[in-house]
C-alpha cells in the first residue's frame, strides 16, 4: 500500500483533501449587523464604497499615491494605508475557493463558506414579520457558498483565535481548527483528521473515554496486521477539549491504513459509510472488499496467485504429472482456506472494536460535526 493510494481512498470514501494553497479568512459583519443578509444572501461585502475598484487594481499607481486619493474621499480617516490594505486583500490577496468565516451577533456561532468571485449585485431574499435582516449597503462584494454554522460551544478554541479586530483578517494560521469543524474526517498536510463531537451535556465517563479511544487505536493496529504495514499507532495524535459538549480530534500519519482506520471509526458511530457513488456499505467485508478491489491489496494478489498456481496444477496434471500436481493442488487450497480465515479474523476483530467504538460513542453523546455522506 503506497501513499499513492490515498486519493483513491479518499475519493471513494468522499474524504476532502485540503488544497496546500488554500488560504482562510476572517471577515467582520459590523458587529453581526449584516451576518444574516451575508448568510442568506451568500456573499460578503466591504465598506469604503467612495473607493473605485479601478485605483485597488491599478499596478501602475504608487501605493503613496494610492493612499493620498484615498485620504481626499475620506479625509476625516486618519489611516488611509489600512484601508488601501483592507481593500488589496479583498480584490487581490482573497481567491476564489479561498474559505471565509463570517461570526453572528456575540460570537455565538460563526458560519464557514468557500469564496466566489467579485459581483456588482446581489439579490436579497425577500423578508417577513418573521424574517427580518438588516441589509448591508456596502458596493464591494463578493459571492460566497456558504457550507457550515458552527456553534460557539463546539470548538473554544476556534472561537477564542477569532478575535482580530480588522475588517479583513488572514487567519490561515488556524486553519486546522476550521476545518476540524468543517469536515468529520478530512486529509491535509500530510495527515488524516479525524473529529468527533460531544454534544449533549451528559458526564464523560473515564471507561468510555478509554474504551473509545482504545478501540480506534485496536482497529488501527488490526488493519496494520491485516495489510502486513507498519503499526504506527505510536503516532496518533489527539486534542481534545471534551466538556459538555466538546470534541475529539484523532490525527493519524496519512497513509491508505489510515484512511480505512478513519472509515472504520465512521462505520462504528453511524453504522453506516456511503461512498462517493452514492452506495452504502454497512458491514465490516463491505468496506473491506472495497478496499481491496482498490488498493490491489496482498490478500487479492495471494488469491491470484494460488488460482494462478491452481491452472498451472490442471495443465500440468493434464500433463500426467499427478503426482506433483496433486501436491501443488493442495498445497494452493490450503493457501487459499489460510486466506479465507485470516480475513474471517480480521472481520471478526474489526466488527468487535467497531462495536465497542459504537457503545462507547453512544453513552457519551458523542457523534461527528455531520454524516459522511453529507461532508464535502
Amino acid at each position: 500500500m503506497n501513499n499513492g493510494c490515498v486519493e483513491v481512498l479518499a475519493d471513494e470514501f468522499n474524504f476532502p483533501i485540503i488544497k496546500e494553497n488554500t488560504r482562510v479568512w476572517f471577515f467582520r459583519t459590523q458587529s453581526g449587523t449584516y451576518y444574516l443578509d451575508f448568510h442568506v444572501n451568500q456573499y460578503i461585502a466591504l465598506g469604503w464604497n467612495l473607493v473605485p475598484v479601478s485605483l485597488i487594481i491599478d499596478k501602475k499607481e504608487k501605493q503613496t499615491a494610492k493612499k493620498d486619493e484615498i485620504a481626499k474621499l475620506y479625509p476625516e480617516e486618519q489611516r488611509p494605508g489600512l484601508i488601501l490594505g483592507q481593500m488589496e486583500t479583498f480584490y487581490l490577496k482573497m481567491q476564489t475557493d479561498d474559505l471565509v468565516v463570517i461570526p453572528d451577533i456575540g460570537g455565538q456561532r460563526i458560519a464557514v463558506g468557500l469564496l466566489g468571485d467579485i459581483v456588482t449585485t446581489v439579490k436579497h431574499k425577500p423578508q417577513s414579520d418573521e424574517f427580518k435582516y438588516e441589509i448591508c449597503e456596502h458596493v464591494h462584494k463578493r459571492s460566497v457558498k456558504w457550507l457550515k454554522e458552527i456553534e460557539a460551544w463546539s470548538d473554544v478554541y476556534l472561537f477564542k483565535t477569532l478575535r482580530a479586530q480588522q475588517t479583513i483578517s488572514d487567519i490561515t494560521a488556524y486553519s486546522g481548527m476550521v476545518y476540524r469543524n468543517l469536515h468529520p474526517c478530512y486529509i491535509a498536510n500530510g495527515e488524516v483528521h479525524l473529529t468527533l463531537q460531544k454534544r449533549t451535556v451528559s458526564e464523560y465517563h473515564i471507561k468510555d473515554s478509554i474504551n473509545l479511544q482504545h478501540s480506534i487505536l485496536q482497529i488501527d493496529s488490526t488493519l496494520s496486521e491485516y495489510y502486513n504495514v507498519q503499526d504506527d499507532s505510536d503516532n496518533i495524535v489527539i486534542k481534545t477539549a471534551v466538556g459538555s459538549p466538546g470534541f475529539i480530534e484523532i490525527i493519524l500519519s496519512c497513509v491508505p491504513k489510515s484512511v480505512l482506520t478513519a472509515v472504520f471509526a465512521f462505520r462504528g458511530i453511524l453504522g453506516k459509510v456511503t461512498s462517493k457513488d452514492g452506495e452504502t456499505n454497512t458491514g465490516i467485508m463491505a468496506i473491506l472488499t472495497k478496499a481491496n478491489e482498490l488498493l490491489n491489496d496482498r490478500s487479492t494478489r495471494k488469491k491470484t496467485a494460488a488460482e494462478i498456481e491452481q491452472i498451472k496444477a490442471d495443465t500440468k496434471k493434464t500433463l500426467a504429472e499427478v503426482a506433483y500436481t496433486d501436491a501443488l493442488t493442495r498445497k494452493t487450497t490450503a493457501e487459499a482456506v489460510s486466506i479465507e480465515l485470516e480475513n474471517k479474523k480480521a472481520f471478526e476483530k474489526l466488527s468487535e472494536h467497531t462495536a465497542t467504538l459504537k457503545e462507547a460513542a453512544s453513552r457519551s453523546g458523542i457523534t461527528l460535526g455531520e454524516q459522511l455522506d453529507n461532508a464535502s
